[in-house]
């Protein structure tokens, strides 16, 4: 996401909300100018929107960056464990952190399958 808007994983609310502006503005579907291309500038408008959606709230961005730390970490952990002979999960406490803190993110709504659990998907309580 960080390379989508082309700014440092450092850059500042202000530094995201510029590099937004300039990406949505490139690639706004009104910008297009053949209709071929028009499917192509949506998609990559909304890939930037998401990118900023993510990068200008701190939860979520947080969880973001604690996910790309986990990946490379992954990476390269999971290259010393083939190196073993064995598959191995990564950094597996920090992935359980990341599901923790987003499980109890307030105002958060409950999923098919967390309400298939608690019995309520077809009012069973």
């Amino acid at each position: 996401m960080y390379e989508l808007l082309a700014v440092a994983e450092t850059a500042r609310p202000a530094e995201i909300k510029a590099a937004y502006r300039q990406q949505a503005r490139r690639w706004h579907p009104d910008a297009c100018r053949s209709t071929s291309e028009k499917p192509f500038f949506a998609q990559q408008f909304m890939r930037a929107r998401e990118a900023y959606e993510v990068l200008s709230d701190p939860a979520l961005r947080r969880d973001y960056d604690l996910s790309l730390r986990i990946a490379s970490t992954a990476v390269s952990s999971g290259d010393r464990v083939r190196a073993r002979g064995r598959e191995g999960f990564g950094d597996w406490e920090a992935q359980l952190e990341v599901l923790l803190r987003r499980s109890t993110r307030p105002g958060r709504e409950a999923t098919w399958g967390s309400r298939v659990r608690s019995g309520t998907a077809h009012g069973y309580h």
